[in-house]
């Protein structure tokens, strides 16, 4: 007797898969919170709002204010209007949002005040506890041995001192640092570092890197003492693309030999 499989026996993996890999995003220093807020908000970038029990339908709004100190963002008239009737009455909603082509993600949010600006319903919310920020990859992004790790100076002219750290993975397009303690003053929303560099491995490529960079998600581990963050290259010249481009192929070849691919 041939068997079947139970379509929900067959998504529990990948829906245990779905929540490991959202938790390797997840975001709960109240300062990268905020940071998060204020770039939705400096680019009023449209909210998907989906209130608890009403999934079949949701709404729209935007942020119009974030506050660190008090721990609270204020959200605009939520469209179409039976949704104002909702958060009102203390409905619980997630929201969904794409800043810069990252998934923004939230939930158990609630208005905890109400008011009007210009005549139209705004509404306050406390600051969420954490927040999911995962951003897609569109270019491959090659995996760097500990072995392998280089490292990597940052120069900001608008800091003291330089950022050192390690390179955990690189792409033609950026790569991810971490650095061996928490970084202070915390990275500003797509803050910008003049100068970037560094060395490709002297064995197989024995050069350097030098070009802009901008910030773009940075995770605090408090417990470690340690903190990540992702960069994007800003317009390397012909030459420095060339050689970020051998190092990730190299990084490739490399994966492929060792069978980590």
């Amino acid at each position: 007797m041939t068997g079947t499989v139970d379509s929900d026996t067959e998504a529990k993996p990948q829906a245990t898969a779905q929540r490991e890999d959202n938790r390797k995003h997840l975001v709960t220093r109240q300062a990268s919170i905020f940071a998060v807020l204020r770039s939705l908000q400096k680019h009023r970038s449209p909210l998907t709002i989906v209130f608890q029990g009403h999934n079949k339908q949701s709404f729209t709004s935007i942020v119009l204010k974030v506050d660190l100190e008090e721990g609270y963002f204020i959200l605009d008239e939520i469209a179409p209007p039976s949704g104002h009737k909702r958060a009102l009455e203390g409905g619980v909603f997630s929201i969904q949002a794409n800043d810069k082509g990252v998934q923004v993600a939230f939930g158990n949010n609630t208005v905890v005040g109400a008011g009007r600006n210009e005549g139209a319903a705004i509404y306050k919310v406390s600051m969420p506890k954490q927040l999911l920020y995962k951003q897609r990859r569109d270019a491959y992004r090659a995996h760097i041995a500990i072995a392998d790790q280089e490292d990597i100076k940052l120069t900001s002219y608008k800091r003291q001192k330089p950022l050192v750290g390690k390179i955990i993975d690189i792409s033609s397009t950026g790569c991810k640092v971490e650095f061996p303690y928490l970084v202070e003053p915390a990275f500003e929303d797509m803050e910008v570092f003049d100068e970037v560099s560094f060395d490709l491995p002297e064995s197989e490529l024995d050069t350097s890197v030098l070009c802009a960079a901008e910030a773009r998600r940075a995770v605090y581990f408090e417990d470690k003492k340690t903190t990540q963050c992702g960069f994007q290259f800003l317009n390397p010249d012909g030459r420095n693309q060339r050689e970020i481009d051998r190092f990730v192929a190299y990084l490739q070849r490399e994966a492929r030999r060792k069978g980590l691919e």
